[in-house]
């Protein structure tokens, strides 16, 4: 029996170091990177507001990919249009790189992963479902675009009336923004607009503001290494449950409370669709999918997805419209030739508005909101592009680096529109470098599956105000929006410019 067991040690043992030697032959060249420290890594050197330019200062240094460590995680980040394309959308690697890293955020405050953004695995069952019932919900009243536009233009009368109110005189731009997308929001979480007498009016922007805290890298890092902090007193408890009270009043108002007036047939919001969709489960034979935990999940998700982005979007905008005049007057002109002024836009105006699309391309280029977007994870060893690529990897695309590379942009810190604009005046086309290198909504099977709803939404708003009003800044209140500038704008995960005045003037 002794000399069994020995033997088994033995296999046992060879097994082991078989393995560890297998796991150690690189697949690939060993990707370069910084040094960093022992131990600790490069962790010494990450800063929240000025990781996406640390970031770049490294991609300048070792090129189209590198590798930074961390402790003992490791993190691949890509640096070119052209490898982020191949990681996450070629047949041949997206099963590779379509996972998502297991976060913090999404374990607590996404019913353990099971929202379509933080689902572990990108290629499995759930996020196929997920993804195709998300993209039905968007269309659930069974109109999708038509539907969306009616919300916002709902509003849109509401905002444009707090804005003549102030009209002529100086207000804060950033809050107005902020009010008015807790509306569109509503109307189309529920069909209702939200009181301003309603004492949990913020209960939206409480919750945004934990899902900008939590999804830092550094403070992602720390509360995944000692969740416990969640429980103690201190700054990251303090937020814990300042953003689980926010989540809960959500749940209430926008499902439970909804759940108990229900009515089949009646689609007040996408709330209903996600309802009838859990009500057909209940009376069929494959099984429950949408649990309540689940449908809240989607729910909170979809505010992230369409109040986070779009208020730093529209903000960022309306400070780039008050920092280049000759811009907004060009908008001005071509709705003036494309509307008129006795009509409100629709969104099937933005097709022949040219520079505004433009316009809205520069944008996103130099006012990058998501600069690294969310990590997505690299399960296998493999061989990516000649490149060796640990297992467990944490891969990012350095997307604000492609959009301010100078290698593609020639001045990528220079604002200017026409770069997007052929010399007749068309859109360049779609496989032109400087749209292909335009990835603003992420690529892959984790894109955006919101990005023409985020159009809809944006045309519609700058539009309806740029063709009423001349916005300027306040006589010495002069904001610049150079994004190397920090400290004119909010960076955690996202990029938003700092809260600014503005006067709105009549157009004659």
């Amino acid at each position: 029996m002794g000399t069994l067991m020995i033997i088994i040690y033995i296999i046992l043992a060879l097994g082991g170091l078989l393995f560890f030697i297998k796991r150690k032959i690189p697949k690939g060249k060993i990707i370069a990177g910084p040094k960093g420290l022992p131990v600790l890594g490069c962790i010494h050197e990450i800063d929240n507001e000025t990781i996406h330019f640390k970031f770049s200062e490294w991609a300048e240094k070792f090129g189209d990919i590198f590798r930074v460590k961390m402790f003992s995680d490791n993190f691949i980040v890509l640096n070119t249009e052209e490898n982020i394309r191949k990681a996450f959308g070629s047949e041949k690697y997206k099963n590779h790189f379509g996972d998502r890293v297991e976060m913090f955020w999404g374990e607590h405050f996404r019913c353990h992963n099971q929202s379509l953004a933080f689902v572990s695995d990108g290629s499995g069952l759930f996020h196929r479902i997920a993804r195709k019932s998300y993209m039905q919900a968007l269309h659930t009243y069974g109109s999708g675009l038509q539907e969306l536009e009616n919300n916002v233009m709902t509003e849109m009368s509401n905002l444009i009336e707090r804005i003549e109110k102030r009209s002529g005189k100086e207000f804060e731009c950033v809050s107005m923004l902020q009010r008015s997308l807790s509306n569109v929001m509503s109307l189309v979480l529920r069909g209702e607009l939200i009181p301003d007498s309603d004492p949990d009016s913020n209960m939206f922007w409480d919750h945004v503001h934990a899902n900008d805290f939590f999804l830092t890298s550094y403070v992602n890092f720390v509360m995944s290494t000692f969740p416990f902090l969640r429980f103690l007193p201190g700054k990251y408890g303090d937020e814990f449950r300042k953003g689980k009270k926010a989540n809960a009043k959500i749940a209430q108002k926008y499902f439970y409370d909804m759940k108990k007036t229900y009515r089949p047939g009646l689609m007040r919001g996408l709330v209903d669709h996600f309802l009838e969709e859990q009500e057909k489960q209940m009376h069929s034979d494959t099984g429950l999918f949408f649990t309540d935990e689940r449908i809240i999940a989607q729910i909170v998700e979809t505010i992230d997805a369409g109040m986070t982005t779009s208020w730093a979007t529209l903000s960022n905008t309306m400070l780039a419209l008050l920092n280049y005049p000759q811009c907004q007057e060009k908008i001005q002109n071509e709705l003036d030739d494309v509307i008129g002024r006795d009509r409100l836009p629709t969104y099937g105006d933005r097709e022949s508005c040219k520079y505004f699309q433009a316009f809205e391309m520069e944008v996103h280029r130099y006012l990058t909101v998501v600069p690294l977007a969310l990590p997505h994870l690299c399960k296998e060893h493999i061989d990516f592009e000649g490149y060796d690529i640990e297992p467990n990897s944490t891969v990012f695309a350095n997307v604000w680096y492609v959009h301010h590379n100078k290698e593609i942009w020639g001045d990528p810190w220079v604002f200017r529109p026409e770069r997007f604009l052929s010399d007749n005046g068309d859109l360049v086309v779609i496989e032109h470098k400087f749209r292909r290198s335009l990835i603003a909504f992420g690529y892959g099977l984790r894109q955006c599956p919101g990005e023409m709803f985020a159009k809809t939404r944006y045309f519609l708003y700058i539009s309806s105000l740029l063709q009423r009003w001349k916005f300027e800044f306040p006589p010495g209140k002069e904001i610049p929006c150079d994004p190397r500038k920090t400290e004119n704008f909010d960076i955690k995960i996202i990029m938003r410019a700092h809260p600014f005045y503005c006067i709105a003037k009549e157009r004659k």
